[in-house]
C-alpha cells in the first residue's frame, strides 16, 4: 500500500495547482508567524529596521506578483499550444508537469498571498511595531525568492516549447518509465506467458463496469486484497489498454463476494486518457509521434525524425528486464502478468516511422544504424526483436 500512496503522492505533488497550494501555504503561516513570534524582537532590530516603507514594499510585491503570473500563465499556455501544434498533441502531458516552470509560478503565487495578508495584517491591531520589524524581515526574504525564481523563469523560457527541447523531455521521460518498467515488468508480481493468462480464462472473472484507458494498476490495493480473499490473479490487460464494460480485468482462482470485487476494481484506475507512468508504450509513441509528424509532406523536417529515431534506440536498449533475475524479487505475489514483449516496442517506433518515411534514404538509413546498435549491445530479446524488425522493414 506504501507505494501506491507514494506513487500518488507524488503524481499530486507534480501538479500546478497543488504547488501553488503548498507555497501559499506556506506564505501564509510566515506571515501568521509574524503575529506570534514578533512580541521576541529585540529593541535594537526594531529600531535598525526602518518598517516605514513597509506598506508600500507590499502594495508593490502584490501587484507585481499578480501581473507577473497572469503574464507566466499565458507564456505556459501559449508554449503548450505550440508544442501541441509543432510536435504532437501529447506535449501537455509533459509541459503540464514541468517541475521548474511549476516551482516559479508557485512562487509567484505564494508571493502575491504573503504580500496580500501582510497589507491585511497591518491595516488590524495585531501589528505592532515589533511584529512589523518581523514582517519586514520575512518580506526581504521573500522578494529574494522572487528574484531567483525571475532568473530561473528568465533562463527556462528560452527552452519552453522549443522542438529539442520538448524532444529531449520526452526521451528523459521515456526512459525513466521504461526503465521502471525493466525493474518490475510484471508490477512485483509473476511474469507469465499469455497462454499462461489464457489458461484460466474459464473461471471466475472481475470485469470492467467502465469504459476507458487502464491508466494505472494499483498493485498494493490487489495484493492485499487478494491475500485476504485468499485467491490469486491473472491480469490480461497493462496500462494503456483500452477496454469496454464486461470486459475482463483479471481472471480470479476463487469466487469473491461483491465487495471484495468492488475493492479489487479499485486497483484499476479507468480514465478517458492515458498517463506515463506504468506506461512505456505510450512514452515511445509519443516520440515516434514527433518523428511522423516531422516527416509529414507540409512539415518535411526529416533530421528531426533521425535524431528521434536515434534517441529512441537509447530508450529501446531498456525494453527486455532480465526476468529471470526478477524472480527473487516477487513482492506482489499473488498477481500474474504478461509483461510487455519488445517486438510490440519496435512494431509503435521504428515500423510506424518506416512507414512514414522509409522512401527517404536518410530515415532508412538512421532506422538501419539503430538497429545496428540494438543488435551488437542489446539483450537478447532485443536484439531479436531488433532482427525481426529489419526483416518487416526489409532493411538488410
Amino acid at each position: 500500500m506504501l507505494r501506491t500512496v507514494l506513487r500518488v503522492l507524488g503524481q499530486v505533488l507534480r501538479r500546478l495547482a497543488t504547488r501553488v497550494v503548498l507555497i501559499a501555504s506556506l506564505a501564509l503561516i510566515a506571515v501568521a508567524a509574524s503575529v506570534f513570534i514578533g512580541p521576541v524582537v529585540p529593541d535594537w532590530l526594531i529600531d535598525k529596521l526602518g518598517v516605514d516603507s513597509l506598506d508600500t514594499i507590499l502594495n508593490i510585491l502584490a501587484s507585481s506578483m499578480l501581473t507577473v503570473t497572469t503574464f507566466s500563465l499565458s507564456i505556459l499556455t501559449g508554449a503548450i499550444q505550440f508544442a501541441s501544434s509543432s510536435v504532437t498533441p501529447r506535449s501537455r502531458l509533459i509541459l503540464r508537469d514541468d517541475a521548474i516552470t511549476n516551482m516559479v509560478l508557485a512562487n509567484f503565487v505564494g508571493a502575491f498571498v504573503f504580500a496580500l495578508i501582510g497589507i491585511i495584517l497591518r491595516a488590524t491591531p495585531f501589528m505592532g511595531e515589533a511584529e512589523s520589524a518581523l514582517l519586514f524581515l520575512l518580506t526581504v526574504a521573500v522578494i529574494a525568492v522572487v528574484i531567483v525564481s525571475i532568473l530561473r523563469w528568465i533562463d527556462h523560457l528560452a527552452r519552453l516549447g522549443a522542438m529539442d527541447e520538448t524532444i529531449a523531455t520526452f526521451e528523459i521521460t521515456a526512459n525513466r518509465v521504461m526503465a521502471q518498467f525493466a525493474e518490475r515488468p510484471a508490477l512485483g508480481g509473476h511474469a507469465v506467458t499469455q497462454k499462461d493468462i489464457d489458461a484460466h480464462a474459464g473461471g471466475p472473472v472481475l470485469t470492467c463496469q467502465l469504459a476507458g484507458y487502464v491508466e494505472q494498476i494499483f498493485e498494493d490495493i490487489l495484493q492485499g486484497t487478494a491475500d485476504e480473499a485468499d485467491i490469486d490473479l491473472y491480469i490480461p490487460v497493462r496500462p494503456g489498454d483500452y477496454i469496454l464494460p464486461d470486459m475482463p480485468l483479471a481472471y480470479l482462482t476463487g469466487e469473491v463476494s461483491d465487495e471484495v470485487a468492488d475493492s479489487l476494481r479499485g486497483g484499476f484506475r479507468i480514465t478517458a486518457n492515458r498517463m506515463f507512468e506504468q506506461d512505456p508504450r505510450l512514452a515511445v509513441i509519443v516520440m515516434t509521434e514527433v518523428a511522423s509528424r516531422a516527416l509529414s509532406p507540409g512539415i518535411n523536417d526529416p533530421q528531426t525524425a533521425i535524431d528521434v529515431v536515434h534517441r529512441l534506440s537509447a530508450v529501446l536498449m531498456l525494453c527486455a528486464p532480465d526476468l529471470a533475475a526478477k524472480d527473487a524479487e516477487i513482492v506482489n505475489p499473488r498477481l500474474h502478468m504478461v509483461p510487455t514483449d519488445p517486438d510490440a516496442f519496435f512494431r509503435a517506433t521504428f515500423d510506424v516511422i518506416a512507414r512514414d518515411g522509409g522512401d527517404k534514404a536518410e530515415i532508412a538509413a538512421a532506422i538501419r544504424g539503430a538497429l545496428d546498435r540494438l543488435e551488437g549491445y542489446a539483450d537478447t530479446r532485443v536484439r531479436e526483436a531488433a532482427r525481426d524488425c529489419r526483416a518487416r522493414l526489409d532493411l538488410d
